[in-house]
């Protein structure tokens, strides 16, 4: 959602064209990933280029790329996540762990299907423990970085209460809410907290 604001910004066609181009930019980012991290394992240019194609000219990932869906930005921080912790697991320092916790933290914020990715990421983490790679310390420093993404989520019920509580006063009068004190129009802390019970009301009803 964050992105795709930041998308419109862009001085090129409607918001449409540019929340689409937005799907094909990640779409091309997971592919060039997905390069890379085959390139890593296999060591073959012509193995990885393949399978770079394999994926690009897929039916279901070609048609994810051409629409304003999350799913290309949740293969590419897939793919992401996926590169950085085999390429940690191949080095010695801890930089890139806590990039791919950062960027498996990011990939929640778009997709929760990510969660899936936890068996791999705590057997990874596990081995390099058991192998004295890395301690019980830089695990507790690597968590911040996992954590930090997920505080987007703050931004939902922030977002939720800035669209819906100037709804409900402009409409005070319809729903029974106004300045508890007569012929006085500014608005008190009890008044605010009534509508915003109000608030949440008029959400739980809507749900039903």
């Amino acid at each position: 959602m964050l992105l795709g604001k930041t998308f419109t910004y862009l001085p090129v066609g409607d918001v449409g064209y540019r929340l689409n181009l937005m799907a094909a930019v990640f779409a091309a980012g997971a592919v060039t990933v997905f390069f890379q991290l085959s390139l890593l394992v296999t060591k073959r240019t012509t193995t990885s280029f393949a399978v770079a194609c394999s994926l690009a000219f897929s039916y279901y990932f070609w048609a994810s790329a051409v629409v304003a869906e999350a799913y290309t930005l949740h293969v590419f921080l897939t793919g992401l996540t996926i590169h950085l912790l085999v390429k940690w697991d191949k080095s010695q320092g801890n930089r890139l762990l806590f990039a791919a916790l950062l960027a498996w933290g990011l990939s929640f914020g778009n997709h929760m299907s990510t969660m899936l990715k936890g068996p791999a990421v705590a057997f990874l983490i596990l081995r390099g423990l058991q192998q004295n790679r890395i301690s019980a310390a830089t695990i507790l420093l690597a968590v911040p970085a996992f954590v930090l993404p997920l505080t987007l989520y703050l931004y939902l019920p922030w977002r939720y209460s800035a669209d819906a509580l100037p709804y409900v006063i402009s409409h005070s009068d319809s729903f029974g809410l106004g300045p508890s004190r007569p012929h006085d129009d500014r608005w008190h802390v009890g008044d605010l907290n009534r509508i915003a019970i109000r608030v949440i009301d008029i959400r739980l009803q809507v749900g039903k």
